[in-house]
């Protein structure tokens, strides 16, 4: 009796090993990467306690193990958190809608070969001193923060802070430098990377974010003309630099894609219309998606949809688009 329950026992293991081998060589596939935590990438300036001072900016980074002697692309992820609150590790769970987080992003890009980099930057809890440096004045336009006023003062709520006035310029002057900031930190960091020895091609660095870190990499990538090779924006909108301004026919300005929940909030509605009637004009390639049934948070797994009928998730979508991008280079 025990000889027999023994390969009974046996069987059913053989059997469920069959079953379960595909789901093994996937999870398998999800350790085909590394991750240094918190490399520090720069410092920037911020007010504590009424005194200057130097704060570590970090990121995360997630490196494909296969070794390969040719440079690979990659990719630097901005966190959301309207200029406020939010980490390369925050996942966002609102209303019974969830994000993903910048990290499990990088995972999937990681085992897809890119090197990926999530990074902090300064927050408006901070004190933020931006140094308004690399880039004239005259490209800036804060006029648009009140379409962001909403989501930072729901999110000022729920950290426990008084809402910001818009008619009160020392308000609107801190989420003007948080936003300025958070822009010169996605630079900073991307210069360190550029320097930095991670056997990445130059001419394949892309900038992507989810909402506030949509905002500074559209700002990067089309405010400030860094070199780069595309820009994903996961519900955007123009604050900060003027982008209509910025972006000509002759200033070289990358592909972009966008993406926006059927449901989102009033800055992506707003800018989304301007945006791409100025790509149109100026000739930029961009693509277009939407998300059905969500508001501002989805997952990378969310199906999104586009003018040409395609319908695929989130994070299939930024990949066909990468694909694509590297086919122009």
């Amino acid at each position: 009796m025990r000889k027999f329950t023994a390969l009974f026992a046996l069987i059913c293991l053989c059997l469920w090993m069959l079953f379960q081998a595909p789901a093994l060589a996937e999870s398998c596939s999800m350790l085909d990467y590394k991750v240094t935590a918190e490399v520090i990438y720069g410092k920037g300036e911020v007010i504590e306690d009424g005194e200057l001072k130097l704060k570590d900016l970090w990121m995360d980074v997630y490196e494909p193990l296969e070794d390969t002697e040719k440079p690979g692309p990659a990719i630097i992820f901005t966190h959301g958190g309207s200029f406020h609150r939010g980490s390369p590790r925050y996942t966002y769970d609102e209303g019974g809608a969830q994000d993903t987080s910048p990290g499990d992003y990088c995972r999937k890009f990681a085992t897809r070969g890119y090197v990926c980099f999530a990074i902090s930057y300064r927050l408006a809890p901070d004190n933020p001193v931006p140094s308004r440096e690399g880039y004239p004045p005259e490209d800036i336009d804060m006029t648009n923060l009140e379409l962001i006023l909403d989501q930072v003062n729901k999110v000022r709520e729920v950290m426990g802070l008084e809402p910001l006035d818009p008619s009160d310029p020392e308000d609107m002057e801190l989420l003007g430098d948080a936003v300025l900031s958070a822009a010169e930190d996605l630079r900073m960091a991307l210069n360190y990377i550029r320097s930095a020895d991670y056997n990445i091609d130059p001419e394949r660095i892309v900038l992507g974010g989810f909402s506030a870190g949509a905002v500074t990499s559209l700002n990067v990538a089309h405010g400030m003309h860094e070199p780069v090779a595309a820009t994903f924006q996961l519900s955007s909108g123009i604050i900060g630099f003027d982008i209509v301004k910025t972006v000509t026919e002759s200033s070289d300005s990358p592909p972009i894609l966008l993406i926006e929940g059927q449901n989102d909030l009033e800055a992506a509605f707003v800018s989304m219309p301007i945006l791409i009637e100025l790509y149109k004009k100026v000739g930029v390639r961009y693509t277009f998606a939407w998300v059905p049934a969500f508001g501002h948070f989805y997952t990378s797994g969310a199906t999104s949809l586009s003018g040409d009928g395609s319908k695929m998730s989130v994070d299939q979508r930024i990949m066909q688009f990468l694909e694509e991008t590297w086919g122009d280079l």
